[in-house]
Formats: C-alpha cells, sequence, structure tokens
C-alpha cells in the first residue's frame, strides 16, 4: 500500500518511476480495511477512491460486546468509514499507479540498496535513481542492509483473520453496517463486514494461547468463550493465517537518497485501522514536499519530522488497545464506556482519522459509490 501509493503520487508530480515486486504480480488476500476520511482523501488524491470503494460497506458505528452478545459500549463514527477488502484497496492502488505512468516490473528482487540511491537486483544488475523508496514490509530485508538503527519488538497479542461469505439472513440483520468486537478473557473477535459478499473476521488471543491461535482453528474452544457466536466458528473451514502483531521503530527513516516507508518503517497492532493510513498518508505528503526534487536528502528530513509525531502517536494508541487484552473483563468495559464521554480520549482515539493529510487540504468529501453498499 505504502509503494503503490507512493508510485502513483510521484509519477502524477513528473517523476519517471519504476516498481520493482519480487512476486509475479501485485496482490494480497486474505483480510479487510478499515479506511477512515484521512485515507479516503488520499485515495481520491491520486484517483484510487471510485475503485477502492466501489461495492464496500460504509460503516456507521462500532460497538463492543460480551461473550453473550451483549452491548458494552458503543461508538459512532465522527467520520466516513469504509469496510474494504485489503485486495480490493490494492487493486486500486495498483491501477492508480499505471494509470499515472508508473512502471511496475515484477519477479523483481531487490538484494541492495545504499544511500547514494543505487540498488542491485537479484540479476546483479545495478540501477541509479534520484530517490530510492523501500517498501518491502515489516521483513524488510533491506532494512537491514541500509543498516538504520531499528527496533523490532512483538506485542503479547495477534489475530488469525480470514474473509468469510456472507449469509442473506445477514443483509438483513440489525446490525449490517456495524463492526462488532466482543471480549472474552483475553481473547476478542472482530465481526466488520465488507460487501453484500463478504464479511471479515479476526479472532485476537495472546500468542502464550498455544489451542487459541492454533490453524485450523479450535472451534469447541472458540464457542466456549463466545457462546454468542457459535454458528460463525461453525462456518470456519476456510484458510487462515496466525500473525504475531509486531511494532518497527525506525531512529529515522531515510538516509541520503533512500528512504524506508510503511510496515518496513513503522508497522503496528491493526487495532485502529490505521496501519495503512498512516503508510499511505506519509507517501502522498513525502511526493508533495519533494515535488520540485530539490535536495532530496533534506527534504526528506523535513518530512520526517512533519509527519512522524502522527505515525508515533498511532503506534503508541495502537499498542495501548493491545494492552486491553491483559485486562480483567469488568475494566475493560469500563475503558470503552469511557471513551464517548471523555473529550480528551475521544480526542486521542480519533486523532489519527480525523487528521487532514497533506496534499488533501481544501478536498471537500466525495460521494464515493455509495449505490451498491449495504
Amino acid at each position: 500500500m505504502a509503494g503503490l501509493t507512493a508510485a502513483a503520487a510521484f509519477a502524477q508530480r513528473g517523476w519517471s518511476v519504476r516498481v520493482h515486486e519480487r512476486v509475479s504480480e501485485v496482490r494480497v488476500v486474505g483480510s479487510g480495511l478499515s479506511i477512515f476520511e484521512n485515507a479516503l482523501r488520499v485515495l481520491r488524491a491520486i484517483g484510487a477512491e471510485e475503485d477502492a470503494t466501489n461495492g464496500a460497506r460504509e460503516g456507521i458505528e462500532r460497538e463492543t460486546r460480551d461473550a453473550f452478545g451483549r452491548t458494552t459500549s458503543s461508538l459512532q463514527y465522527a467520520t466516513r468509514m469504509f469496510e474494504i477488502s485489503r485486495e480490493q484497496v490494492v487493486a486500486a492502488l495498483e491501477k492508480a499507479a499505471r494509470r499515472s505512468g508508473a512502471e511496475i516490473v515484477t519477479d523483481s528482487t531487490i538484494v541492495n540498496a545504499n544511500s547514494d540511491g543505487e540498488i542491485v537486483n537479484q540479476k546483479g544488475q545495478r540501477m541509479k535513481a534520484d530517490l530510492v523508496i523501500v517498501a518491502d514490509g515489516i521483513h524488510s530485508r533491506l532494512r537491514d542492509v541500509l543498516r538504520v538503527p531499528y527496533r523490532r519488538y512483538p506485542l503479547k497479542d495477534g489475530a488469525i483473520r480470514m474473509m468469510l461469505p456472507r449469509l442473506p439472513e445477514e443483509l438483513i440483520n440489525p446490525d449490517a453496517k456495524k463492526n462488532i468486537e466482543y471480549w472474552s478473557g483475553n481473547k476478542r473477535v472482530l465481526i466488520a463486514p465488507c460487501s453484500d459478499s463478504d464479511l471479515y473476521v479476526a479472532l485476537t488471543t495472546l500468542n502464550s494461547d498455544v489451542k487459541g491461535r492454533s490453524i485450523p482453528i479450535d472451534k469447541e474452544l472458540w464457542s466456549q468463550a463466545f457462546p454468542a457466536l457459535t454458528s460463525l466458528f461453525a462456518r470456519m473451514d476456510k484458510d487462515a493465517r496466525w500473525d504475531r502483531f509486531e511494532v518497527v521503530k525506525m531512529k529515522h527513516w531515510s538516509t541520503g537518497r533512500t528512504v524506508i516507508i510503511g510496515d518496513a518503517a513503522h508497522a503496528m497492532a491493526p487495532n485502529l485501522g490505521q496501519a495503512g493510513a498512516c503508510a499511505m498518508m506519509n507517501s502522498l505528503s513525502m511526493a508533495v514536499m519533494l515535488e520540485d526534487a530539490k535536495d532530496i536528502p533534506t527534504r526528506l528530513i523535513e518530512w520526517e519530522k512533519r509527519e512522524r509525531p502522527l505515525t508515533d502517536h498511532t503506534q503508541r494508541y495502537s499498542s495501548f488497545y493491545s494492552m486491553l487484552t491483559l485486562w480483567p473483563d469488568h475494566m475493560r468495559s469500563l475503558a470503552f464506556s469511557l471513551i464517548p464521554k471523555i473529550k480528551w480520549l475521544r480526542g486521542q482515539h480519533l486523532k489519527t482519522a480525523l487528521h487532514i493529510p497533506m496534499g488533501t487540504e481544501g478536498m471537500e468529501p466525495s460521494a464515493a459509490s455509495r449505490s451498491n453498499t449495504v
């Protein structure tokens, strides 16, 4: 998401852009994304919003419930939010990048890079650019090659994430437009409809919970924890994967003419639905600040100084949310009930979602494809 957003944004500003993708096609599968107005603005700015939101479900509110389905808190979204499959968002970004003139080369692995803007592919070919953008994910190999100091540390929890087909009765249910998070001890289940046909589900538990994170899922174990969701677990026969939540914090995001973005630079737990948004916002703002291509190393430092505080805030708050997994149910429910009531807490929770990204100032919310949403 970070790399394709950057590709589209730079190409639109007259740069010659080549994207190196190590696999045979640009493709991701398996999970949903909460795309709030801040990320929608970025998608709109690069011409990807319509494709990204076509058929997607626009959210109204988020609820927390206990294991028996009783509501413990409800938070109306203070901004537009679409729940979308990750695959659809990436496809929209790829289309926008190609339409803007970016070249995308597949089966091209970059094995080396330096601060002078030089890269080397798996065939030993050397290439030089005014700017090199590294966006190779949380397991970034080039991050180590560039030797920029960083910390990568795991959180105590993680999730099994999957997409399920929606049932006809779910489309007329009062909960059809809600993101609902069920909690039971150290476990939680997020249910987020993405469209008329797709349902995103995330089962979160502690990494130490060996049975809880096993694949295929232990349907009996999860049904005991969440009696209200027994019928949902019975449908979970599709492939899934367990991912432990991790955080990456770099001393600085750039070195010379080379910059690291997205999860490679600032991975975070997906608890706020803002990890991808931060990647896209930072990519667009970088293109804006480097539009004239003057003194790139200095501009990159200035860009990071501008954008990093919000990214750091989002990382901290996402990690704090993971800590709630360790809290007793009654304390966690109390904390959730206080968020809508205490202005400061609500402001911290919504700070990133309400941010106006650089490059989108003055932009009015668009009526993105809503005609075929739930």
